[in-house]
């Protein structure tokens, strides 16, 4: 009998391709998520130092309304790198669901294969047995 072949063989392939790339997706997410929260742990420590310089020493009234409006500024720019992280976040999500989805659909072909393999294996048996039964029937009637 010949060698098995797996008719979907292809679509499994891809499907192997595209779980691949969502992983490497999520990846590419998680690494930006890092890079967002280090800006904004850098952003908090700054903003902590600035007010502590603003109320340690006697500055000037224009030092003082300069620090105050770094201080604003740094504030929102810690504002949009928390936006930027929800928004990651959703995102993460959002390709983890997908993720979910790509690797049920690849478990469906993988079981399929490994269904239509052992109905292969039937087979192959099966025709092996009666060609051994051929020949012995042929042995016994020369006899």
């Amino acid at each position: 009998m010949s060698e098995f072949k797996y008719k979907f063989e292809s679509i499994l392939r891809i499907k192997n391709i595209l779980e691949k790339k969502v992983l490497k997706e999520i990846a590419e997410i998680n690494f930006e998520i890092n890079k967002a929260e280090e800006l904004k742990k850098n952003l908090i420590k700054k903003l902590k130092d600035l007010n502590e310089t603003a109320s340690k020493g006697k500055i000037k009234a224009l030092e003082y309304k300069s620090v105050k409006a770094h201080c604003n500024l740094i504030e929102k720019e810690i504002e949009e790198a928390e936006r930027k992280i929800l928004d990651l976040m959703n995102k993460k999500k959002m390709k983890q669901e997908e993720l979910k989805e790509r690797t049920k659909e690849r478990r469906i072909l993988e079981k399929l294969k490994e269904k239509k393999y052992e109905e292969y294996i039937v087979e192959s048996n099966r025709t092996e047995l009666k060609q051994l039964d051929e020949i012995a029937i042929n042995n016994f009637n020369r006899k």
